[in-house]
This record gives structure tokens, sequence and C-alpha cells, in this order.
């Protein structure tokens, strides 16, 4: 097997340094040549602002990244890894959960 001999690439900020966004949503879009990620937050509004059974979630996009497919599958690989390093550490992450339904005493 052949080593990689490309230095590392060097990360430089901007002057008016890098966005940084929290996102508990995202939306994907492709194409023939891409693969974008629109991330956004739940947000309550007026005619929702409990859980419950017409509870209809709203997400506030909040900014979108557009990858290259080559990109895409190499941000993939390198998630993989990641997941299944925080899981041996900590446990397996569980993703199918319900939300505890509201009731205006626990408001």
């Amino acid at each position: 097997m052949s080593e990689n001999k490309n230095p590392p690439i060097q990360w430089v900020r901007p002057p008016e340094g890098v966005p940084e966004y929290y996102a508990n949503m995202v939306n994907i879009l492709w194409s023939l040549d891409d693969v974008r990620f629109k991330i956004g937050q739940l947000v309550d509004v007026p005619e929702n602002t409990t859980p419950g059974p017409n509870f209809r979630p709203v997400a506030l996009a909040s900014a979108a990244v557009t990858l290259s497919w080559r990109n895409a599958k190499l941000l993939r690989d390198d998630l993989i890894k990641l997941v299944q390093a925080y899981e041996k550490e900590n446990g397996e992450i569980v993703t199918k959960i319900k939300l505890a339904p509201s009731t205006e005493e626990n408001i």
C-alpha cells in the first residue's frame, strides 16, 4: 500500500471570521453534479407552540452548503468513522425516539 505523500491542507480564517451555525434539521437536495445541504433549527410559531397530536414542525433555514458528489462521499466516510468512534466511547446513538406529549401543566 502506498503512502499519501501530499502535505495536509492548511486552513486559514478570513479576517471577518468563520460563521458558525447550529442545526437540528437538514434538508438535502441534489443534482447530477452536486449535493446541497440546507440546515436549520426548529422554531416555534404562534399556531404551533407545544408538542402534541397537531404539532407540525417548522424549521428556520440558516445556511446551505453545496458539495461535489466526491466531497459528499468523503464527508460520508469521515462521518461514519466519527460516529463509530463516538458510539464506541458512549454507546449507541438512538435515532428512533418519541417526543413526550405536552400538557399545559408541563409548560
